[in-house]
């Protein structure tokens, strides 16, 4: 690893070390530790250090000595080899893309002893050359796609379309993609429709497009690739929004404007699967990430599967998602930030034992809690379930960093933590003037024993002036003693999510608004009808651990 590299690779590492030794043994007032924002955060990752430093664990405490020898200034999400060099980013896009790792410095043979051992290299290469082409491109059931895409390509249904790195479509092209097509993605590849470029992939519930792994059912995890990212031209509120990794004079990386009715195209019955690999040592992909998206997009009945780190990840916009389920994220299943103003019906939440920190993290922007335009979503619909074990601490909500949005018609139900927890004052404040607000919300089976619904936050704890979740939702929500939802199988893969019919959840719901987008017959909380036997993900949805 090159020199300049070294010392920030091995802080990074260590601060893995430490995040996985708090989520393992606990400690005092750290209840949890956001990785993405410890890279991110400067402030935050200096009071965690500190905090390590004195631990009552001698394993925490330890990293925290070595970590505030090594410990500097500023993201450490970005990786150049000096300062004149680094590109300016803006700190609050998610890392999205890697820059090619460098080759291994081949050693020389020696003289002539080992002539003959070179010769019988070069010709297995050839033949392992000629035996990937056979096996790969000569297969006329999958195709091989790399480097750039331009005009209309169309990716059919008869063969499988295999992503071999980072693959572009670039600006004015167009990628349709059939029903029941499947892409599969090899290690460190991923799918990038740069803005001004337009993906149409539109599967059925028979036929749902998939985006995979290329290894075989069995092997496949979270992490074997990098996922699907979507750049489009609605309004942002950061003035330079390129995603990292992507030089700064490579427009392909851009995102956000002026055109709140963009559209960066279609994805309808679309599956996700086993994506999110390392930018580098243990910062990842997300499954799906939406970048200044405008409200002409079309995400509707899709989802996100075991994703290595965020399930969906929303950088501005006025997308609109709609019927989306997000099951086993390693981290978030849905963050937003940079103003996103979209609307949301239908959403699906189950993070899965030991994995993922927040069923939703949402911020307006880490720089500038005031910026304009506002991340305000709407939602109708929603559930959040976890099925918690006590291996980690798991929070439903995490609103912060002056994010608005009104939550309506929600169930909160079994994660290990609390259910909500609203950070910052610019956040807090929304509460009063109506930007932010619930309704028709049930919690049950939240924290310690069921019954901690929220963490009692005094003096330096107190990160949104004064403001008591507690006191607050006994007001606003309905605080259940029944559970709303319970595991009804052992096996990971065989969940159901059927509500009961006379479940507490038929009850109690607002009115859904008009317009075509809604639903208006939703008329209950949650994403799922009580009753009912037959969902709006039956068909196309998929659990496979592997």
């Amino acid at each position: 690893m090159n020199e300049v590299h070294a010392p920030r690779a091995r802080l990074v590492e260590l601060l893995w070390q430490l995040k996985q030794t708090y989520d393992k043994h606990g400690d005092g007032g750290v209840r949890y530790v956001h990785f993405s924002t410890l890279l991110k955060d400067t402030g935050y990752r200096r009071e965690l250090i500190d905090q390590a430093v004195i631990s009552g664990n001698p394993e925490i405490r330890e990293l925290g000595q070595r970590l505030r020898q090594l410990n500097i200034e500023g993201e450490l999400t970005q990786s150049y080899s000096s300062a004149a060099a680094r590109p300016v980013f803006n700190p609050d896009i998610a890392e999205t893309m890697v820059a090619a790792s460098p080759a291994d410095i081949e050693k020389k043979p020696g003289p002539r002893p080992v002539v003959l051992g070179a010769g019988l290299l070069i010709l297995l290469g050839i033949v392992s050359a000629l035996m990937y082409q056979f096996f790969w491109a000569a297969d006329t059931r999958t195709e091989v796609v790399s480097g750039s895409i331009y005009g209309d390509q169309y990716w059919g249904s008869d063969k499988t379309w295999l992503l071999d790195g980072i693959v572009y479509v670039e600006a004015g092209a167009r990628l349709t993609i059939e029903a029941g097509a499947v892409v599969a993605g090899r290690a460190g590849s991923a799918l990038v429709v740069t803005r001004d470029a337009t993906i149409l992939a539109r599967g059925s519930a028979n036929a749902p497009v998939i985006f995979t792994s290329a290894k075989d059912t069995g092997s496949r995890s979270a992490g074997d690739w990098g996922g699907l990212v979507l750049l489009g031209a609605a309004p942002v509120n950061a003035r330079y929004a390129q995603i990292e990794g992507v030089p700064a004079s490579d427009s392909r990386g851009a995102f956000g404007g002026g055109s709140a009715e963009d559209s960066c195209g279609v994805l309808e019955f679309v599956r996700i699967e086993y994506a999110g690999f390392e930018v580098y040592a243990n910062n990842e992909l997300n499954g799906l990430t939406l970048g200044g998206c405008g409200s002409n997009t079309i995400v509707r009945n899709v989802q996100v599967h075991r994703a290595l780190d965020d399930g969906v990840e929303v950088f501005g916009g006025n997308v609109d998602l709609k019927n989306i389920i997000v099951t086993g994220a390693g981290d978030d299943s849905l963050d937003w930030d940079m103003g996103w103003q979209g609307r949301v019906q239908h959403l699906l939440v189950l993070q899965y034992p030991g994995m993922g920190d927040n069923g939703i993290e949402a911020d307006n922007l880490q720089s500038d809690h005031l910026a304009q335009p506002r991340s305000e979503p709407v939602f109708y619909n929603v559930s959040l379930l976890s099925l918690s074990s006590g291996e980690k601490f798991q929070r439903a909500m995490t609103l912060r960093r002056g994010t608005a949005g009104h939550f309506n018609n929600m169930v909160i139900s079994g994660f290990s933590g609390e259910a909500i927890d609203i950070k910052d004052t610019a956040t807090s404040v929304n509460l009063g003037n109506g930007s932010l607000s619930f309704a028709g919300v049930s919690i049950s089976n939240i924290g310690e024993g069921g019954r901690r619904y929220f963490s009692a936050e005094q003096g330096p704890q107190d990160d949104d002036n004064g403001l008591d979740e507690s006191r607050y939702f006994n007001e606003h929500a309905q605080l259940l003693r029944e559970p709303l939802w319970q595991r009804n199988a052992e096996a990971l893969n065989e969940i159901k999510f059927d509500v009961p019919a006379n479940s507490a959840l038929a009850q109690g719901a607002v009115a859904i608004p008009e317009g075509e987008f809604w639903d208006e017959g939703a008329n209950y909380q949650g994403a799922v009808r009580p009753g009912s036997q037959q969902h709006w993900f039956d068909g196309w949805s998929d659990y496979s651990l592997n």
